[in-house]
């Protein structure tokens, strides 16, 4: 989905850095700080900027504003930049074939200005590079604080539409990007093409599996086809995967069985409105309630409820996927991964030599930082090391030292 990044003044991400992405499995390797939450930041901004709680929400209320996102002294510059090149055969697939059909990929740039002591105004590009010596880039959109033009369907032909347009009550907000406040499909298509191809995204970072946390507690009705960022859905999801998606939902029973040799099912309880989830267990007189499955158990069934859902999205991110798991849950973990990466981009953040084992030097992405405490990324081939490199698994040879990304 996406084929590229490139970050300037983003956190940890000082100068101009473009990270390139595989289409299938993307593995973030990296110490404590390098950089990798804030890659992941960088995707989380994108999809809550557009189709999430809206920029302002996360930029200023959640983040502290601009203060504390920019990597740079004020004398020196004053935005921060963010810009994304996705697969345009990808955004046709998503858009199932009833969308814009982009010539080249399309880049979608966001650019935050300082106003103000914690004010901010916006900058936004959608465009396509013409590969062409000589030729200009094709627009689709070029918003400035709200003014600035955008390509428009008319009588079947593109147009480009100055904004504000006089005499008539179409505005745009200047505090959030224009790409979230079209709705018009028809007027602008390009762009909301992308915008349906982000609702594709999905993140988590991490899971709240306390004793009296909301995953734990009777859930209610819903209608999401995936895992919420929180996990808060987990009983609803499985419920409705294994109403509608039995062969998908098989899979994540095979794969409790494959830790748990005493596993004999998932059951699922009504009282009102609300749902419960339990656990089967062979020579158990009573169920095993979700308040009193284990920490890891209930961690590994919501990774299976990510990777083994048929609807889990075109592009899925999971920082950390090992926390609180056994060594025997990461191998049926990694395996997931692998499976969901042929029809969905992964992006995982790691610090399991065990599941980096799973995995090809070619998938992985080094994040480590320079002298001057920036983040770069940087990709490994076994081609780098005439071959020998081959007679260490991924994760061994990060652990000593072969590859990078750690501090020894």
């Amino acid at each position: 989905m996406i084929t590229k990044i490139t970050l300037e003044n983003f956190f940890s991400f000082r100068h101009p850095t473009t990270i390139e992405l595989n289409p299938d499995i993307n593995i973030l390797l990296g110490i404590n700080g390098s950089g990798k939450s804030n890659f992941l930041k960088a995707i989380r901004l994108l999809y809550e900027s557009i189709i999430g709680n809206g920029l302002e929400k996360v930029f200023l209320k959640e983040w502290s504003g601009f203060n504390a996102v920019a990597n740079f002294h004020v004398e020196e510059q004053d935005h921060i930049k963010l810009s994304f090149e996705f697969d345009k055969s990808a955004l046709q697939t998503i858009s199932q074939q009833e969308g814009f059909q982009f010539h080249c990929n399309p880049i979608y740039e966001l650019s935050l200005y300082k106003a103000g002591a914690t004010g901010y105004y916006l900058s936004e590009r959608l465009y396509s590079a013409n590969v062409n010596p000589g030729q200009k880039d094709f627009i689709y959109m070029d918003m400035k604080n709200g003014r600035g033009v955008i390509s428009t369907r008319e009588e079947g032909s593109i147009k480009f539409q100055q904004y504000p347009q006089e005499n008539k009550q179409i505005h745009f907000k200047q505090t959030e990007p224009v790409l979230r406040q079209i709705s018009d499909p028809d007027r602008f298509y390009p762009l909301f093409t992308l915008k349906k191809a982000l609702e594709e995204l999905s993140s988590y970072y991490s899971f709240d599996t306390t004793l009296n946390s909301p995953i734990r507690q009777p859930s209610g009705y819903g209608t999401e086809s995936k895992l919420l960022p929180d996990g808060q859905n987990l009983v609803t999801l499985l419920n409705n995967t294994k109403n509608h998606q039995a062969f998908h939902y098989d899979k994540i029973e095979e794969a409790i069985k494959k830790i748990n040799p005493f596993f004999k099912g998932i059951n699922f309880a009504f009282l009102g409105s609300k749902s419960y989830l339990v656990l089967r267990e062979e020579h158990l007189a009573q169920t095993v309630s979700i308040e009193h499955i284990s920490d890891g158990t209930l961690r590994y069934l919501l990774l299976l409820s990510i990777l083994f859902n048929p609807k889990r999205g075109s592009l899925v991110c999971i920082d950390e996927p090992e926390t609180g798991l056994h060594p025997d849950m990461i191998n049926t973990v990694a395996d997931a991964i692998k499976q969901a990466s042929r029809k969905t981009q992964m992006i995982i953040a790691t610090h399991s030599p065990l599941l980096l084992n799973s995995f090809d030097l070619d998938d992985v992405l080094i994040f480590e930082k320079n002298v001057y405490n920036e983040t770069e990324v940087k990709s490994k081939s076994s081609d780098e090391f005439d071959g020998w490199i081959d007679d260490f698994l991924v994760g061994q040879a990060w652990l000593q030292g072969l590859i990078g990304g750690k501090r020894w």
